[in-house]
């Protein structure tokens, strides 16, 4: 790692323009949703290759000068009525997903071959749930169809609801519960006058250029003589606070409970950030 010096300084304000991340205050709360999400994929270790895709987007934007990712009519596939949204903890069945399943099966030797033109399926293995074949995930997924034609969405998701308990006991899988933050209308006023999302973005060009980026040159970059003495965040503030929601704010549990949120207040999801920060003024 090497220390910051007036090189990098240049560097970053290329791309880097404050004035230009003010705006995430006027984007609606699911927009900031999504643009955290980008970045929270961006910041992974791990990627898959449609997640390797998405992080060349993040960087040719950002580093070239747009701090926003998506555009009002794109916000993933949930606002989309052509594409199947697939939410938090929930993993839509892909023909990809189907080949692995089945090399599984025939790998475990759950079909019979009579030479012919049919495969038939062992008796031992009749009416086996399908996670229990010996999935590398089956401690902690299940696979199921959902019947949307015979039930409402109050039924369906009361019936799912009330299995869970008996799921998790029969395969003993204990739900993990996520310390990554206690999130509620004060966090998303903090993500916005902490200024997260473009410490976020000049962390990660920090990261990728292997440059150490002190609380001190955060403060210097994040705020400018523009802002008042009561918006500044002094060094201090970024070392104990600021920069630790940040780490936080990338992973994929913050994401997590941020869906949460947003399910728990579907009313709030189009409203403008400013706005929501104002409920907690008023509250």
């Amino acid at each position: 790692m090497r220390n910051w010096s007036a090189e990098h300084t240049k560097e970053v304000k290329k791309w880097f323009d404050i004035n230009s991340y003010r705006q995430f205050e006027t984007i609606t709360l699911n927009a900031l949703y999504h643009e955290l999400w980008a970045r929270a994929v961006w910041y992974r270790n791990w990627p898959s290759e449609e997640e390797e895709r998405e992080i060349l987007r993040c960087e040719a934007t950002i580093f070239g000068g747009n701090p926003f990712l998506f555009k009002s009519g794109k916000l993933g596939n949930s606002t989309r009525n052509d594409v199947l949204y697939q939410p938090p903890h929930i993993f839509l069945t892909t023909t990809t997903r189907l080949a692995q399943l089945s090399i599984i099966a025939m790998a475990n030797g759950m079909f019979s071959w009579d030479g012919g033109a049919e495969y038939r399926i062992k008796s031992n293995y009749a009416e086996t749930f399908v996670s229990g074949i010996g999935l590398e995930e089956h401690n902690r997924t299940l696979l199921l169809e959902l019947d949307l034609m015979h039930g409402t969405d109050e039924d369906i998701t009361e019936s799912i609801k009330s299995a869970l308990p008996q799921w998790r006991k029969v395969l003993g899988v204990e739900a993990q519960v996520s310390e990554a933050v206690r999130f509620g209308y004060g966090t998303i006023k903090k993500l916005i006058n902490y200024r997260i999302v473009p410490m976020l973005d000049i962390l990660k060009w920090a990261q990728d250029n292997e440059v150490r980026v002190s609380d001190d040159r955060l403060s210097r970059l994040l705020y400018t003589d523009d802002d008042s003495e009561d918006e500044t965040r002094s060094e201090s503030q970024i070392k104990d606070t600021d920069r630790p929601l940040a780490v936080k704010a990338s992973s994929i549990d913050f994401i997590r409970q941020f869906n949460l949120f947003l399910n728990k207040n579907p009313h709030l999801k189009e409203m403008k950030v400013s706005d929501v920060m104002r409920l907690v003024e008023t509250d």
